[in-house]
């Protein structure tokens, strides 16, 4: 299931996006999770890491849309973005942020359901990755763009997921090899930590997209700062 966000002033349109991706549900069978939310201010306050999606007016009243995703672009947050707008001007700034298209109003679904299947095919990757878990006798797939972190708890690990915590017998070691280059690090010896969730790092730790921070032990954060940097697909400002 994709999370999504429709972020507009107008009630109007946030209703004509949800009923586009009700009938492009429809006629392809993906499913969506849809969080329909009025502002700039808003966006940011109730963004959360694991969003795959955002629909995103750009001019609205107080933070408009570009600024909200320059504000995101700025925390490093890989999310999808789709302007919806009808001042096209705007085109050049918006892939200053990386927007990655844009939907004039009013929305036709011709145009919206192209735009779509690109976002989808371009998302398509984050979806596909998961691991198979055993705990408590049942068999859980776990999606690694919801899995904040793992930590080591005696002989077992609690994996700490966007939907909540499941604890499972295993080694930091082990899942080590089955993580290796898919975006995790482990910061310290007990904590594992996937990078698309890392909010902030400071002298403190790391905070997660969660808000729990974490420690980073002194002879691994120069690599992680590297893995980071690396990660964010660049160096750190």
């Amino acid at each position: 299931m994709w999370k999504v966000i429709v972020c507009d002033d107008e009630a109007a349109v946030r209703a004509a996006v949800r009923a586009q991706l009700e009938r492009f549900s429809g006629e392809t069978g993906e499913q969506f999770c849809v969080k329909e939310i009025h502002s700039g201010e808003a966006l940011l306050a109730q963004f959360s890491a694991d969003t795959d999606l955002v629909f995103l007016d750009i001019k609205m009243e107080g933070i408009t849309g570009m600024d909200a995703a320059r504000r995101l672009r700025a925390d490093r947050r890989d999310v999808c973005i789709i302007f919806i707008t009808t001042m096209t001007q705007y085109a050049m700034e918006g892939y200053q942020v990386h927007a990655y298209g844009f939907l004039k109003k009013p929305l036709r679904y011709a145009q919206f359901r192209l735009q779509l299947l690109d976002a989808l095919r371009h998302l398509a990757p984050r979806r596909e990755e998961s691991i198979t878990l055993r705990a408590g006798g049942e068999i859980y797939s776990i999606c690694l763009a919801e899995l904040i972190y793992l930590e080591v708890l005696d002989h077992d690990l609690r994996f700490v997921r966007s939907s909540g915590p499941l604890v499972c017998h295993a080694t930091m070691s082990d899942m080590g090899e089955v993580l290796r280059g898919k975006g995790f690090f482990r910061c310290h010896k007990s904590y594992t930590v996937n990078l698309r969730h890392v909010a902030q790092i400071s002298a403190a730790g790391v905070r997660m997209s969660n808000g729990d921070v974490l420690p980073v032990s002194k002879h691994r954060r120069k690599e992680f700062l590297e893995a980071f940097a690396a990660y964010a697909g660049g160096g750190i400002l």
